[in-house]
């Protein structure tokens, strides 16, 4: 499924669909350690720039992502999913 077309994803403010866009595009084949860092920084570009996800929209982008991983990913996140976290 292509995450751009969903139409909740279509609904976000244009800032917070180019934050989703590019760290869409960063993770594309890295499995999620290899990932960490930038999840951070871009945690950090987020808190910079104002911009914060409500709950619902958490949810919806996490049910996006989970889709398009691969078994060992879903794994690998369910691990760091309390590293994560706010």
């Amino acid at each position: 499924m292509n995450f751009k077309k969903h139409p909740e994803y279509l609904k976000m403010e244009p800032k917070k669909q180019e934050m989703v866009s590019l760290l869409a595009d960063t993770l594309t084949g890295k499995n999620l350690t290899e990932a960490l860092p930038f999840l951070v920084q871009w945690k950090k570009q987020m808190q910079n720039e104002g911009l914060s996800f409500t709950p619902e929209e958490n949810q919806i982008l996490t049910n996006l992502f989970m889709e398009q991983m691969t078994p060992a990913q879903r794994k690998q996140y369910e691990f760091l999913k309390p590293f994560i976290k706010n």
